[in-house]
């Protein structure tokens, strides 16, 4: 039997240890490039106006300043665009969660001509990104008087989230064993009591996952709020985020105020149900 030259042993341990120290440092480059940037925006939000244009600037604050968010909600009217953003969200987030889970009962419990062909048709929806929409649903909006309305966010909204909540729902009505809803009519329930009593109760944690993903993409959605909104009074946050550039200068603290307070709903729902909600959708989404 060969035995291992040491010389080929250290060899090897030498380029072991230099390839594991080159691939922590190109992940550690890579943590510093994504994690930066967030950082930097939640200490800006903290400093004062004289810190922010400070050269050269601070890494590390001084102290922490509530000056930008008093400023924002003072002079830019973000309580306004909070609300907006609240409303619309809500509306959605409700409306997707009702219609989505209808149909994702009806797709996954009832036999009826093309529910295999309408599950692809659903899935090959999610293809095509959410910009080729943008016209159709600029044309619907002015043509039914909804234009640079609550309704003309809403509606989209709903229409663009409802299929992907729609596919991640059904595995959650299949997972339920059939012999449960077939009690309950031999009980008398209807179709719609089993429906109520039966299976929803059963599926609703991964109901409030979908509702959870709803949320968050509604919530920091940009292009369609953007198109359909003029109305500075009707603005989302997202869109607020615009009122601080003028035309000689951009009010970077009250910018970075705003822009951790959109981040910050959308971070306390995912850190508090991470674990859940990962789980539910990734039942959601298995064959």
């Amino acid at each position: 039997m060969k035995k291992n030259n040491p010389t080929d042993l250290r060899i090897v341990e030498k380029y072991n240890l230099l390839e594991k120290t080159i691939i922590y440092i190109l992940a550690f480059l890579l943590f510093i490039l994504v994690v930066f940037p967030f950082y930097w925006i939640l200490l800006t939000a903290f400093k004062t106006p004289f810190e922010i244009y400070e050269v050269p600037p601070r890494f590390v604050p001084t102290r922490l300043s509530l000056f930008n968010y008093v400023d924002a909600f003072k002079n830019y009217n973000i309580g306004r665009f909070s609300i907006n953003s609240l409303i619309v969200t809500i509306s959605t987030v409700l409306g997707t969660t009702v219609i989505s889970a209808l149909a994702a009962y009806a797709i996954a419990r009832l036999s009826f001509v093309g529910s295999k062909q309408m599950q692809s048709l659903l899935v090959t929806s999610q293809m095509f990104p959410v910009v080729v929409l943008l016209v159709p649903l600029f044309i619907f909006c002015v043509r039914l008087n909804l234009y640079d309305s609550h309704l003309s966010l809403i509606l989209p909204y709903i229409a663009i989230q409802t299929p992907v909540s729609i596919i991640l729902q059904i595995n959650y009505f299949k997972d339920v064993p059939i012999e449960l809803e077939d009690a309950a009519r031999i009980d008398g329930c209807s179709t719609f009591q089993a429906f109520t009593k039966v299976m929803l109760p059963l599926v609703i944690s991964g109901i409030v996952a979908v509702s959870i993903y709803t949320f968050i993409q509604v919530w920091q959605e940009f292009l369609i709020s953007s198109s359909f909104i003029t109305t500075r009074e009707l603005f989302t946050l997202t869109v607020g985020l615009t009122t601080f550039k003028g035309e000689y200068a951009t009010e970077w603290g009250a910018l970075m105020a705003t822009s951790v307070i959109i981040a910050v709903p959308a971070m306390i729902l995912f850190t508090v149900s991470q674990d859940f909600f990962i789980h539910r959708l990734a039942g959601g989404v298995k064959e």
